[in-house]
């Protein structure tokens, strides 16, 4: 493995649980200027960390 990756790769957990996720709020916002419901369907692409996608299947 290259140098350039072994080096995150023990960071993984920390990032984890300190990356903050995104605020229930910006479904609102995304409700009130896009019209998303429970029933649209969307592509969160180039998701990342997908904690986006966390709160979209949640609500």
């Amino acid at each position: 493995m290259s140098q350039s990756v072994e080096r995150f790769s023990n960071r993984v957990a920390d990032y984890a649980r300190y990356r903050p996720r995104y605020p229930r709020e910006i479904l609102n916002l995304f409700e009130s200027q896009c019209g998303l419901t429970p029933l649209s369907i969307i592509a969160d692409v180039g998701s990342g960390t997908g904690k986006l996608s966390e709160l979209f299947l949640a609500n």
